[in-house]
C-alpha cells in the first residue's frame, strides 16, 4: 500500500510504502525498480527484518531495474539461509533460478539479488522488535463460536486448551519479570482451514513474532506457511507427526517423535548400561520395527562397535529373557504397545528383580501393567513433561499457579508454561533470530527439556530432549 509523498533529502523525492504480509526487501525492490541496498540505505535497520505495517521511505529514481548477482553454493547451505542473507523469500530465490529442480549443489553458481551480503544483518545478530514489544499469538481450540453441543473429543480439546492457556499466562508473568515486553493475542482456532485463513487475515496478526499452536495437524501447514512468509516463528506444543516439519523452516515441534525418543533411549542405555547386556525386543510389528531400527542405528553411531552387547529378541513368547541376561544390572528395551508382547516379556523375566524394563511413553497410562509389575522390574519410560515436585522452584511455581487460577496444574499446564517461557526467553535474549541460538536460551523450565535440531535443510525443528522416568519404591522419578 502506498501512502503520501515526502520530500527526499539530497536524492530526489520519496514516497512512503506500508509493508504488506508476505513482502520481502527483494519483492519491494522489484516493485519500485530499486536495489535492495538502496532501500536499506534509506531505511536503516530494515535489514533486521520487516514487520507488516512498517513504513518505508522509497526513493523515486525513475526506471532502474534491480540487477542480479551471483552466489556460489557452499556445503551446508539451505534455501532458507541464503534467502535470509539476501532479503528474499525461498519462493523468490527459487523463481530467480528456474525453480531449482536439482536443489542446492555445492560449487554451483546461483542467481541472487545484487546486494552485498554484508549489508544484511548477520544471522547471529539479534533482530529486535522495532518498538521493543514482541507480539505473540496463541492459537488454541476454545470452541467459543461453536453453537452445537460439543462431542467428547471437543470437550477434551477445550479442557486441554484452557489448561495450556493458564500455563502460558503463568509464563507471561515470569517473562514480564525477566524484562520481556510482549502483547499476547489469544485466538480461538479450530480444525478448519477456512477458519484458520480468516484468523490469519485478522489485523491482530499483523507484526506477530511468535505463534504458539494450533493443535490440529491439518491446519498447521497453513499457519507454518504464513509464518515463513511474515517473519514469524511457530511452535506446536503437542505431539504431531514429523511430516508437519517438511518445507516449514519457521516451525518447531516441541515434543519429540517416537523415533527421536528411541534414539535418545539408546543414548540413555549406552550411558547407564555400557558394561551390561541390553535386550531389545522386536515385536515384528511395522511401526515398532522403526523404533527398533532407530535404537540400533543410534547405538552403532555412539559405540562404533556394532551391537556387541545388544541382544535382539524376535520372539519373546518363546524366548526366556532371564536366560539371556547375565546376573547383575541389565536393561530390557520394549518398543511396543502390543499387550501380548508385553505380557510375554514380563512372564519370561520370571523372578528377576535386577532388571530395568524401558518402554513406550504410552505405557504410563496402561492399566494392564500392574503397579507391582512396574515396581518389580523398575519400569521406565520417556515423558515429554515431568515436573520434579520436590524441587524448591517447582514448589514455588505451584504455589503461584494455585493462587492465580484456583486449581491444580496438569501436564498441559506445564507444557504451556515451559513452551511459552522457553520461546519467550529466546525472543528476549536474541530477538526473532532466536532459532540461531537454541543452546544459549537457558530458560528455567518446570517440567520439560528442550534441545531443538533442524530435521533437514529446508524443514523445521524437532525437540530431541526427553526425560526418562523410572519406577522405584512405587514412586516415579527422573532417571536421566
Amino acid at each position: 500500500m502506498i501512502a503520501r509523498t515526502q520530500p527526499g533529502a539530497g536524492s530526489g523525492a520519496f514516497i512512503e510504502h506500508s509493508v504488506e504480509a508476505g513482502q520481502t526487501l527483494y519483492s519491494i525492490s522489484k516493485k519500485y525498480n530499486l536495489s535492495v541496498d538502496r532501500i536499506v540505505a534509506d531505511n536503516p535497520g530494515v535489514d533486521n527484518g520487516l514487520k507488516v505495517g512498517q513504513k518505508l521511505r522509497i526513493a523515486q529514481l525513475g526506471e532502474v531495474t534491480p540487477s542480479k548477482g551471483a552466489y556460489v553454493v557452499k556445503a551446508g547451505d539451505t534455501y532458507y539461509g541464503i534467502s535470509r542473507v539476501y532479503g528474499i523469500s525461498v519462493e523468490e530465490l527459487k523463481a530467480l533460478n528456474n525453480g531449482m529442480p536439482s536443489g542446492l549443489i555445492p560449487g554451483d553458481t546461483i542467481v541472487v539479488p545484487n546486494v552485498k551480503p554484508a549489508s544484511i544483518a548477520p544471522r547471529n545478530e539479534p533482530a529486535i522488535a522495532s518498538d521493543g514489544v514482541y507480539d505473540i499469538a496463541v492459537m488454541l481450540p476454545f470452541y467459543t463460536t461453536t453453537k452445537d453441543s460439543l462431542v467428547s473429543r471437543d470437550l477434551r480439546l477445550r479442557e486441554a486448551a484452557v489448561h495450556m492457556y493458564r500455563g502460558i499466562m503463568a509464563a507471561a508473568d515470569s517473562l514480564e519479570s525477566l524484562g520481556l515486553k510482549a502483547r499476547i493475542r489469544v485466538m480461538d482456532v479450530l480444525d478448519n482451514k477456512a477458519s484458520i485463513h480468516a484468523v490469519l487475515k485478522k489485523k491482530e496478526m499483523e507484526g506477530v513474532d511468535l505463534v504458539i499452536g494450533p493443535l490440529f495437524k491439518d491446519v498447521v501447514p497453513e499457519v507454518a506457511a504464513w509464518c515463513a512468509a511474515n517473519g514469524a516463528h511457530m511452535v506446536v506444543p503437542v505431539q504431531q507427526p514429523n511430516r508437519i516439519l517438511l518445507n516449514a523452516p519457521a516451525l518447531s515441534k516441541a515434543i519429540a517423535g517416537s523415533v527421536t525418543q528411541w534414539m535418545s533411549i539408546a543414548r540413555y542405555a549406552r550411558k547407564n548400561f555400557a558394561r551390561e547386556n541390553v535386550v531389545l525386543v522386536d515385536s515384528k510389528i511395522l511401526d515398532d520395527r522403526k523404533l527398533v531400527e532407530s535404537f540400533k542405528e543410534e547405538w552403532f553411531k555412539i559405540t562404533k562397535d556394532s551391537l556387541k552387547n545388544v541382544v535382539v529378541c524376535h520372539d519373546p513368547a518363546t524366548m526366556k529373557l532371564a536366560t539371556v541376561l547375565p546376573a547383575g544390572k541389565c536393561l530390557v528395551a520394549v518398543p511396543t504397545a502390543d499387550k501380548k508382547v508385553i505380557a510375554a516379556v514380563f512372564k519370561s523375566l520370571g523372578s528377576r528383580t535386577d532388571v530395568e524394563v524401558i518402554v513406550l511413553e504410552s505405557w504410563d497410562e496402561m492399566d494392564a501393567i500392574s503397579t507391582e509389575m512396574r515396581n518389580k522390574y523398575h519400569v521406565s519410560f520417556p515423558k515429554h513433561v515431568f515436573p520434579e515436585l520436590d524441587d524448591v522452584n517447582t514448589r514455588r511455581w505451584l504455589e503461584n499457579y494455585r493462587k492465580k487460577f484456583k486449581t491444580e496444574p496438569v501436564d498441559f499446564s506445564y507444557t504451556g508454561y515451559d513452551v511459552a517461557l522457553y520461546f519467550g526467553t529466546g525472543l528476549f535474549k536474541f530477538g526473532s533470530n532466536f532459532p540461531e541460538h537454541w543452546n544459549e536460551i537457558g530458560a528455567k523450565t518446570i517440567g520439560s527439556n528442550f534441545d531443538f535440531f533442524r530435521t533437514s535443510a529446508d524443514s523445521g525443528f524437532e525437540n530431541a530432549a526427553i526425560q526418562i522416568v523410572r519406577t522405584d519404591n512405587y514412586q516415579l522419578h527422573r532417571a536421566n
